[in-house]
């Protein structure tokens, strides 16, 4: 069988808002042709943030194209506070420009370092991104020359529209929520923002609230779409009596069931029990099932 097609990393769709409180829809809210993200996850970050502001505004200044962006991404348990931390920050910059191109995400930040493959969250994150939210190259920490360098190469090939080597595949899929259930879900701790599957280059990984289950793509030997489903047996996180099957759980409407060639975690917090499948209750049923087929490699 050939190898499943590459696909480009595309940045995560996520909810924004700039520091004069205005609504950014990201990927389509960065509208540089060729754009730098910089995505910071604590306070203390900003230094490293601002010491490629020079560099930035000095490129900038020389390619109409390019924008740059500051995205502080903060865990979704501090969205109360919203108005305080925003207020803060907006009250300590002032400057209109500053305030627009910096974008805070409130969401649980796994959407953020699963989807675009950050490791770590001690350092701030960069990355080059196209007007179409592909993402074309990365890299991590404060200014230094080299990297500097090598995000100017890539940026100088975009504007001569050289194609640019694709990163791994990633894709992310929501969970569809349907309101009756939303209050009981929430009580553990499972919200649209929390509930989410990545497909990456090699594995797939699903988080629900506080459970997450992850596995190879090479693991997944079977794909279906299922339901419609009985809220008994299907709403939450769940482990099947009979055959031992996890399901992510939030709609009764139908989800997508995976068959692993080996068990998997995801249920149990020691790891004593295995799961040989998972089922998870994705808005896009049809489109995850087609991408995880694609991914793993079983296509006709």
């Amino acid at each position: 069988m050939p190898p499943a097609p590459a696909l480009p990393l595309v940045f995560p769709r996520l909810e924004a808002r700039d520091l004069q409180g205005r609504a950014v829809e990201l990927p389509e809210g960065i509208e540089g042709e060729r754009n730098v993200v910089i995505v910071a996850f604590r306070r203390d970050q900003q230094s490293l943030v601002d010491s490629w502001l020079p560099w930035l505004e000095a490129r900038a200044a020389t390619d109409p194209g390019l924008r740059f962006y500051e995205l502080p991404v903060i865990g979704t348990l501090w969205s109360p506070a919203r108005g305080m931390i925003d207020g803060g920050m907006a009250a300590a910059i002032r400057e209109p420009v500053v305030l627009q191109r910096t974008l805070t995400i409130y969401t649980d930040v796994r959407r953020v370092t699963v989807g675009l493959g950050i490791d770590a969250t001690d350092t701030v994150s960069l990355f080059v991104v196209g007007a179409d939210g592909a993402v074309h190259w990365r890299g991590c920490g404060g200014f230094d020359r080299d990297t500097a360098t090598e995000m100017a190469q890539v940026l100088a090939t975009m504007v001569a529209g050289i194609a640019v080597e694709a990163l791994h595949p990633v894709q992310q899929f929501d969970f569809e929520f349907e309101r009756r259930f939303r209050p009981m879900l929430a009580v553990v701790g499972v919200f649209s923002s929390t509930a989410h599957v990545t497909i990456g280059d090699s594995e797939l990984v699903a988080h629900f609230g506080p459970w997450s289950c992850e596995t190879t793509l090479d693991n997944i030997i079977d794909v279906q779409t299922t339901g419609p489903y009985q809220a008994r047996r299907a709403i939450g996180p769940r482990g099947s009596m009979t055959d031992r099957g996890l399901t992510f759980g939030s709609t009764t409407a139908g989800g997508v069931s995976l068959r692993f060639r080996e068990p998997v975690h995801g249920l149990d917090p020691f790891g004593a029990i295995a799961h040989p499948g998972l089922t998870v209750t994705v808005a896009d049923r049809e489109g995850f099932a087609a991408a995880v087929r694609t991914a793993a490699g079983l296509l006709d």
